[in-house]
């Protein structure tokens, strides 16, 4: 069975790998199609394409969109970015890593409060100008406070837990529309990871009229029975079903790249539909 996995991450935000390298393991892991959507940000984009030609991949460019949802953190995967619509992204993700860059200062500060010595300069030299909380989590199991980097989010980084204040986030449903008004492909990443099921079937009928594409179904962490709740949603909704592995490298303590196990079709159904769109 052919296999594509459309959401993944590089050093542009919070993973170990280049975007070549992402490609090379791909071709490894004999992935047929690879998705770089690396968080609120369009960084790496020639280097992806060019590795994939090179090595006679499919490829999808975009970015992993933080937006709110009543209260919640929801992902919003912008898929297909190009040379013609990238500038068009970067102005929105480049308003969100000045907030971003706001809430960081204010997470260092708390934390070595908290008596954690944690320096926001030496990430930023050690890891670029996109720092993240998986950077935090990072740099917390080296200095020995935590044993792995969920254990980090869970006792420290997580909002609610006195340290974490997130940055003003786009709204989910505004979100889709401004990717749509790009000339992208909005699929919500891992959303039971974020929202319970009544709250995604909630917000569902306003997020396809809005002009929602797509859903991840294809997510490690999603057993069998889910994968099946959320492909019934997508047939009801006429949504196209995604998949990827959120894959980090060794930036965070969860699974492999392909670990999602996202049938090729998925890719082929969101490429056809991007390219309905006037992108051909």
């Amino acid at each position: 069975m052919k296999y594509c996995d459309l959401h993944n991450h590089s050093i542009y935000s919070d993973g170990s790998y280049t975007p070549s390298e992402l490609v090379s393991y791909a071709k490894e892991k004999e992935i047929c199609a690879i998705g770089l959507t690396d968080h609120n940000t369009v960084g790496g984009r020639q280097e992806l394409e060019c590795a994939a030609k090179s090595a006679g991949i499919e490829c999808v460019f975009g970015s992993e969109l933080t937006t709110d949802y009543c209260g919640k953190e929801v992902h919003l995967l912008c898929l297909f970015i190009n040379g013609k619509n990238e500038h068009r992204v970067k102005e929105f993700t480049e308003r969100q890593l000045k907030s971003k860059e706001m809430s960081n200062i204010g997470l260092a500060e708390k934390l070595r409060r908290g008596g954690y010595e944690i320096s926001l300069e030496e990430l930023c030299k050690r890891y670029g100008k996109n720092i993240n909380r998986a950077h935090f989590a990072h740099d917390l199991v080296e200095k020995g406070y935590f044993k792995t980097t969920d254990e980090a989010f869970d006792g420290v980084l997580k909002s609610g837990n006195g340290f974490y204040n997130p940055p003003r986030r786009e709204g989910l449903i505004e979100a889709i529309g401004l990717v749509r008004s790009w000339g992208c492909v909005p699929v919500i990443a891992h959303p039971l990871l974020s929202v319970t099921k009544a709250e995604l079937e909630a917000l569902l009928p306003q997020a396809k009229e809005k002009g929602l594409v797509g859903m991840e179904v294809y997510y490690p962490k999603f057993s069998d029975e889910e994968k099946d709740y959320l492909r019934a949603l997508c047939q009801s909704y006429g949504l196209i079903e995604s998949g990827g592995s959120d894959f980090h490298g060794n930036m965070k303590s969860q699974g492999d790249l392909n670990d999602a196990k996202a049938p090729y079709e998925c890719y082929e159904k969101l490429h056809r539909y991007f390219l309905t769109m006037g992108n051909s």
